[in-house]
Parts: structure tokens; sequence; C-alpha cells
């Protein structure tokens, strides 16, 4: 047991190492004990001087081996981060900060997209950042589009993605006018659960509508385009300002004020009524102003044909105050649209699409080429380059 004088050397000297906030403590209780004092020590001298912790071996590598290992795996990595080593056939589309393309990873003659981005604003660059990072954690989800490398040069930024063959939710909704109950319950289902599976992570889309919606040759579906997603949003609501599409925005972003998740599911909302109606349930034209106006003032049109349970669920998504909106207020999976689905299946991708894409055909290649280099252009972002462990195998 340590002496009086013992304590009060600790004291003192805690007291300076911790900018006297153990006097408050003091006051508080009067004195401490011995084991009380020397608890202290411990958690101000772990904070001051934290453990380093030996790195484990993992059980392939050794000692005399481990560096050569190393060399290898960036031999074999380097090829994918090679821009010389892509062929580009045609423009599928532009997406948030640069133009999307088809191209091939000549080594294995492998089909990829490539989003290209022109090194241009410092400001774009952490959305890029943002939007390579949320890439590599779509990996772990089936109904997101992940990424295959993510690598730079110089002047331009390039995110390798997975081809997804069969075309968007937009196309399909388009060449149909509308679709089936059934339709819509597969659909809905896997993009259900891929926002979850955002939100789960902290991340809010904030661009969800079918252009975004890829289907693969199976017909499932895959979420894309990651450039204005809002990360770290763990429930609270924060001021992200504008970012979306007009006519599938949430009142709460049209206006400018907080929010959270919940601008997802207004989206998924307008997702659901689109495929049920072919429409969009407001007007997305006017100021964002007017557009505010036109949902707050007015009320979706709900054609006879729908089902209850459905109208009910587009109902509940299209809630105009946030915090009473399903996903927000209730588990949607609940809801009794979806009660014919085991969850579990959705999940696995072990339901049958109802509408199975038509095969892709032949590439032409076209006139197209990767942009010019920018010799002044210099900046090379840190620990941005990054290879699917899957595409090297």
């Amino acid at each position: 047991m340590a002496t009086f004088q013992t304590q009060s050397l600790i004291l003192l000297a805690l007291e300076y190492v911790s900018g006297g906030t153990l006097q408050n403590i003091i006051k508080t209780r009067g004195h401490l004990n011995s084991e009380q004092i020397l608890e202290r020590y411990r958690d101000e001298d772990r904070k001051q001087y934290p453990l380093r912790r030996k790195r484990s071996r993992s059980p392939e590598e050794n000692p005399a081996g481990g560096k050569e290992k190393q060399v290898r795996e960036d031999a074999k990595t380097s090829a994918y981060l090679d821009i010389n080593n892509y062929c580009l056939y045609k423009e599928l589309g532009k997406g948030s900060f640069g133009k999307v393309v088809l191209a091939s990873y000549t080594i294995k003659d492998q089909l990829t997209a490539i989003k290209i981005i022109e090194k241009q604003r410092e400001d774009d660059l952490k959305y890029v950042r943002r939007e390579a990072s949320v890439l590599q954690i779509a990996s772990r989800c089936p109904f997101l589009c992940r990424a295959m490398a993510t690598f730079q040069t110089q002047s331009l930024i390039l995110l390798a993605l997975e081809y997804v063959s069969g075309g968007t939710l937009q196309n399909i909704i388009k060449t149909r006018g509308h679709l089936n109950s059934e339709q819509i319950l597969f659909y809905a289902s896997e993009i259900v659960v891929g926002i979850k599976f955002l939100h789960k992570n902290g991340i809010v889309h904030r661009d969800l509508k079918p252009e975004n919606i890829l289907v693969d040759d199976q017909g499932h579906i895959k979420i894309c385009d990651f450039g204005l997603v809002c990360t770290r949003m763990n429930g609270e609501k924060t001021r992200c300002g504008y970012y979306g599409t007009p006519g599938y925005t949430a009142p709460q972003v049209l206006s400018e004020e907080d929010y959270d998740a919940g601008a997802d599911w207004w989206s998924f909302g307008v997702i659901l009524y689109e495929m049920a109606t072919g429409k969009l349930p407001f007007s997305p034209k006017g100021t964002l102003e007017q557009q505010a106006e036109t949902i707050i003032n007015g009320e979706p049109e709900y054609p006879d044909s729908l089902s209850s349970t459905l109208r009910d669920l587009i109902e509940q998504l299209l809630k105009k105050e946030a915090d009473q909106r399903l996903g927000v207020n209730g588990n949607i999976r609940h809801h009794p649209f979806f009660s014919t689905l085991k969850w579990k299946r959705v999940k696995k991708r072990k339901l049958e699409s109802p509408i199975k894409p038509k095969p892709a055909k032949g590439l032409i290649k076209e006139d197209i080429s990767f942009p010019k280099e920018n010799p002044s252009e210099t900046r090379m972002l840190k620990r941005f380059n990054y290879v699917d462990p899957s595409w090297l195998e």
C-alpha cells in the first residue's frame, strides 16, 4: 500500500500531466485511495505512451520470404494500374465528375467500365476519394457496383468498375411503360438490401434514380454512381447541401435543411411510383424552391390499378416529414408489400428475375481514347491505388 506522501507525489505528477482534471475529481470525492490513483496513472500513461504492438505474421509469410512475397504481389498488381493496359471501346454515359467508358483489360481480355475524371479542381478530389472508398466497401454487397481497380496518372483519376451489361432500370421502365407487382417486388427488394447496406455503413447515396440502378446479365440490380454520397451519416441529421436529380430529391434536400438517410428512402419511393406508373409523382420543373412547394402543397395521383399494399408502401415512403418516413420510422422489410419474401433468399440473389435482359451485342470500337495528359497537373493522391483481390485470381 502506498504511503500518504507517495500518493501526494503521484497526484501532483498526474495533475501536471492531465491538465488539472484530477483536481476536479478530488474536490468531488474528497480523496482517492491508492488503487484509484494508480489506475488513473495507468490511464494517463496509456494515452501518453500507447503500446506499439508487433505486427503478426501471416501463416504464409516467413522472415526470409516476406519481402520477396511483397515484391511479387506489387509486380502482379502494377499491370492493373497501368493505363496502357486498357483499350477503350465506347462511351457508356456521364456520371458525377466524369464520363464512363466501356473498356477491356487487355492482358485478360476482361471487360470493365472505366470512370475517367480529370484532376481539375481541388474541391472535386475529396468527392472522388470518397467515391473510391465506397466502391471498395461495395464489394461486400451483391447489389452495389464495386471497383475492380482505382488508379491515377499525373492528370487523370481512373475508376475501373465491374461491367454490368444488362442496361438500367430506366431502360426497362421506358421500354415497358410500367411494371407489374411481381416485377416491382423483385427490383424493390434488391434495392432495399442495397440501400440498407449503405446506411448501415453510414453512407447516404443522395442520387438514387432508375438511371443509377444497373441490371446485370442475370437480371439482378446493382446500385451505381457514388460520386455524390455523404459519409459518416450514423443517425444524426446533417446539412449536406443540395445534391441529386430533380424529381427524385426529398423536400428537405430541396429546402437545404438538415437531412439524413430519409432522403434516400424518399428517392426510393419515387422510384417505386415510377416503376408502377411510368411517371414521376411530382413535377421536376422550376427552381428548387418551386419544386419543394410542389411537393409540400401537392399529392401524387395513384391509379386504381395499384394494389393497396403497394400504394400504402409508396405513401409511407413519400411522407413529407422525414421523421415519419418509412425506413427512418419503422423497418421497411416488415411492410405487407414484402410479406411473401424470404429476405435471406433475396440477400443471396436466390430470387429469379422476372425480366431477362437481352444478351449484349458484339463490341464495335468507336474512335475514343483517354484524354491527353496535362503536364501542369501533378497532384498524386496518396494511398489511392487499389485492386480488388478477386481480379488478381
